[in-house]
Parts: C-alpha cells; structure tokens; sequence
C-alpha cells in the first residue's frame, strides 16, 4: 500500500464522530458507577422520585407511540409521490421510512433490547430497590431477557431527528436531534427506567445506523458544492 493510499485510509478511519463513540465507551468501562452516580440522583425514600410526575410521565407515553405516526405519515407521503417531479422528494421520504425501521425498530428495540446484554434496568437493580446485580455496560448479564436497559427505545426516537439532517443536507438537524434524543433519555433516567449509558449510546448507535444508510442511498450530508473555475 502506498505512503497516499495509507494516509488516506487513516483519515477516513479516524473519524471525529467515531472517535467521539470510542472515547464514551472508555469513560463508561473505565468509570462504570458513572451509571450509579448518574440514577442516584433521582432516587430517594425508595423510589425514583420523578417516576409519577404527570409532565415526565405524558413525554414517556408519547414517545412510546409517536413512531406509529411516523410510519404511516412516510408511507402515504410515499404513495402519493408519483409523479415524475416528485421522485426526489419520494427518495427522501423512503430514506426517513427506513432509518426508523432500521435504527430504533431493527437496532435497538429488536436486536439490543431483546437479543444482547439482557442488562437490567436500574429499577430493577439492588441499589435501587430491585432484586438483580448492576451490570457495567457492554458486561452480559442474562437477568432480563426482553425489553432490557441497553439501549434505550425512547430516546433512540428522539435521536431520529438526527436522520433529518440528510433530507434537508443541513447539519443543523444533528444538533436537534441530539437536544430531543438528550431530553427524552433524561425522562427515562430520572423514571429509572434507563442508565445514562444506555441514552447515550442509543445516540450513537442510531446515528451510524444513519450514516451508513445515508451512503448506500448516495444521501449527502450537505449539498454537493460546485467545483472552482479555474483562471
């Protein structure tokens, strides 16, 4: 391999975003009771104190079902994109369409949640009230088999914001979907229904899944910029 060749696979390996996913996972497997530390705040007298609150409660019923709008809203706006003219506009649409069965449907509700660690969640755990051992992430633990902490469902469809930004090519949307993928994860930490790590890398993983999904459907990130004339 050429000394080019080799500097320019470097680069593309070292992502900054990649990089950025790499470096969490250290924290969290140099640091795991950041996880403890995190859920401690929240729980008190036995419980997690704001598992009732009607706010906190309205965003997790929300969120739980707002996918089904999602998904019937990108399929009819598939149908109806027929004409010629509104090809472009129906690529996009079944860009959106697929990140979400993909990301947080395939990824994270089926494949991690049901088939992976089978972490339990931190209501479920012994500091916490529950009966099972905390488990450190990327640890199997086998106590819950389905529907378990890693990663977290909502916030994986406050993350798909994110998928946006390749529809509209501006990098803006990244920034939104992270503020409301955050947000949501916050309401499933402070309920005890998920560790920060389990947001956290509900993020990145939704945000690779789009990615790579976005370069299979040739979907750029920002518009294509037109080549200098020379003089």
């Amino acid at each position: 391999m050429s000394n080019t060749r080799l500097i320019s696979t470097i680069r593309k390996l070292a992502r900054i975003d990649l990089l950025l996913m790499i470096a969490c996972a250290i924290i969290f497997l140099i640091w795991p009771e950041l996880d403890l530390a995190v859920a401690a705040n929240y729980y008190a007298d036995g419980k997690f104190i704001f598992a009732d609150n009607a706010f906190i409660r309205f965003i997790y019923l929300l969120f739980a079902k707002i996918h089904i709008a999602y998904l019937l809203g990108f399929i009819i706006a598939i149908i109806i994109c027929t004409r010629k003219q509104w090809l472009h506009s129906r690529k996009k649409w079944t860009f959106l369409l697929i990140a979400l069965l993909l990301a947080p449907g395939l990824l994270v509700n089926t494949i991690l949640k049901d088939n992976s660690l089978g972490r339990p969640r931190p209501q479920h755990i012994e500091e916490f009230g529950g009966k099972d051992q905390f488990t450190p992430v990327f640890y199997y633990s086998g106590a819950c088999k389905k529907n378990c902490s890693f990663v977290s469902g909502h916030a994986a469809i406050g993350f798909y914001l994110m998928a946006v930004a390749w529809v509209r090519q501006r990098r803006i949307w990244l920034f939104y979907g992270v503020i409301l993928g955050s947000l949501v994860g916050f309401v499933r930490i402070v309920q005890g229904g998920h560790f920060l790590s389990d947001v956290i890398f509900a993020g990145w993983f939704t945000y690779f899944t789009y990615l790579l999904l976005a370069k299979a459907m040739s979907m750029q990130l920002t518009p294509a910029s037109t080549e200098p004339t020379q003089k």
